[in-house]
Order: C-alpha cells, then sequence, then structure tokens
C-alpha cells in the first residue's frame, strides 16, 4: 500500500500524505474508501501511531479525507483533484530544476546521471 523510506529527509507524516496521494492518482484509492485505521496503518507502517494520526489530521484539514470524530476516514471527492495537484507541482517543481541545470551548463547526460544516482539511492 504504503511504502516509507525511513532514510528520506521527508518527514514520515508527509510520506503518508503522499502515499495517500498516489494511490489515488494511481486508481487504487477512490473517492469513497475507507482509509485503514491510524492504528492499522501505524502497525503495518511500523511507526508510532502519533505519525500517523498527524498525517490525517493535515489530509483531512486539505479536504483529502472526510472525516468526523468516532468515524472513518473516507477518501472525499476532492482527493482526485488534490492529487492532481500534487502531480502537477512536482512537474513544474522538476521542470524548474531542469531548466535551471541546462542554463547553469549542465548537459543532459549529467542530468541523467544524477537523477540515476537519486533513484538508487532513494529506491
Amino acid at each position: 500500500m504504503i511504502n516509507l523510506n525511513q532514510n528520506s529527509q521527508v518527514p514520515i507524516f508527509d510520506q503518508i500524505k503522499l502515499g495517500f496521494k498516489g494511490l489515488v492518482k494511481k486508481g487504487l484509492l477512490e473517492p469513497g474508501d475507507t482509509a485503514p485505521s491510524i492504528r492499522k496503518l501505524a502497525s503495518d507502517l511500523k511507526v508510532n501511531p502519533n505519525t500517523v494520526a498527524r498525517a490525517y489530521r493535515e489530509l483531512t484539514a486539505e479536504g483529502f479525507f472526510e472525516s468526523s470524530r468516532g468515524r472513518e476516514n473516507v477518501i472525499s471527492l476532492r482527493a482526485e483533484a488534490i492529487a492532481g495537484n500534487t502531480a502537477k507541482m512536482v512537474h513544474e517543481t522538476l521542470e524548474a530544476a531542469i531548466k535551471g541545470a541546462l542554463e547553469g551548463g549542465f548537459t543532459w547526460r549529467e542530468l541523467e546521471a544524477m537523477i540515476a544516482e537519486l533513484k538508487r539511492k532513494i529506491l
């Protein structure tokens, strides 16, 4: 379901949020689906329940989850748009970084080598 990288500089709660957005973007979760309970996801991911609770609170505040006290967290109708906005933001950030690197004198070959190195490091 959601994969975490303990060595990443991205906080675990943000990785959980991005994981849910990725699952919606891939069509593996759809509006109306129920997210696992905080305790269940924390157990599955082997993280502190407070970390999952923070991710869930933030996803609810963003409108990704529909939630009410004592009830399950449900993927909202807006989740697909929110996940799409995240993808758009990543695309724009990568585009700006690549343009900046090319303008700074890097070659495509150097950029590809950097990307390959990052891929090995991250995965």
